[in-house]
């Protein structure tokens, strides 16, 4: 396994930048507050209920982009202080195919697997 190209890096770069856009994009206006539902016109219990179900679901969706996002920020940091594409466990390479499916990607296949097996 080789050390990526700059070419290779600035292709990850790119896919990084693409990420980053779709994920604002489908936030899109999500973060802001909806009203609470005490100050809501009254309803059945069921319309409260799907409208919570609704909510949980929208928080969680945000606190997964949050997540995503918060992983580019830190692949672009790895890319800044030259340690982009270093597994962090195992200090190899990762290789290109791997980052250009997952370009957050931090660990090796190999070290991913271990790292799941013993954090699941």
């Amino acid at each position: 396994m080789n050390k990526l190209t700059a070419q290779e890096t600035v292709s990850l770069a790119a896919q990084l930048d693409a990420d980053e856009a779709r994920i604002h994009a489908a936030v899109g206006s999500a973060d802001t507050p909806m009203t609470p539902l005490a100050q809501r016109e009254a309803r059945d219990e069921g319309d409260l209920a799907d409208e919570e179900i609704l909510q949980r679901q929208d928080d969680a969706m945000l606190e997964h982009y949050r997540m995503q996002l918060a992983d580019i920020a830190a692949a672009r940091a790895r890319m800044q202080h030259g340690q982009y594409g270093t597994c962090i466990d195992c200090q190899q390479p990762i290789p290109f195919s791997r980052l250009q499916a997952y370009p957050t990607a931090k660990r090796c296949t190999a070290c991913q697997r271990r790292h799941e097996q013993l954090y699941a």
